[in-house]
């Protein structure tokens, strides 16, 4: 016989309802009965004080350090150089992929423009590269996408692409397909929400 079950007609017969399996076979029998199971799971904690916020959860568990260094705000001496991206932006757009008149795929991921030459395994870019904080500036002044690029297009004899963006004012950019030269840039009203 298994946990509940009975071949006999009355539950009080197979011993469910009188707290007879005590064994650990039945857990149902304590409940029954009345009694909270006494394995300590459901235990409650009481929390205090600003732990208990979502907001900040880290706010008592973590303390600084008594000896560090000062805090440097200043911007580092190197600077970093796209190499290689890895991944492509396929979640929620489609048709955003081509070869351009050299034969190189030619696809969108984040906020760059990629051209893949599949050849040597190389790539060149739209974007990237060292910015300002994007958001403080115009946006007529920017060099390239400030957010998640959702759309791609090619020109018809495959040598321009042009790329849009999401966000609250969206950017669109034209730029060489073989090189990654930006051409022209258009900025769309406050509002659009994307290309």
């Amino acid at each position: 016989m298994g946990c509940g079950s009975s071949s006999a007609a009355d539950p009080r017969e197979s011993g469910v309802l009188s707290g007879e399996f005590d064994d650990g076979r039945c857990p149902q029998s304590k409940q029954i009965n009345g009694e909270a199971p006494e394995d300590g799971f459901f235990e409650v904690e009481d929390a205090e004080g600003q732990e208990f916020m979502a907001v900040k959860p880290w706010i008592g568990q973590i303390e600084e350090p008594e000896t560090h260094n000062e805090v440097n705000a200043d911007k580092p001496d190197c600077q970093h150089q796209l190499e290689y991206v890895y991944g492509y932006r396929s979640q929620d757009s489609r048709q955003n992929a081509y070869f351009n008149a050299s034969g190189k795929a030619t696809y969108m991921t984040a906020a760059l423009g990629v051209i893949l030459d599949h050849e040597s395994n190389t790539q060149a870019f739209f974007g990237g590269g060292e910015t300002d904080d994007s958001r403080r500036r115009a946006q007529g002044e920017m060099e390239c996408h400030n957010d998640d690029i959702m759309g791609l297009a090619m020109s018809p004899d495959r040598s321009f692409c042009v790329t849009g963006q999401r966000g609250s004012i969206p950017l669109i950019f034209t730029w060489d397909a073989e090189t990654g030269e930006k051409k022209a840039r258009s900025v769309l009203s406050k509002g659009a929400r994307g290309i």
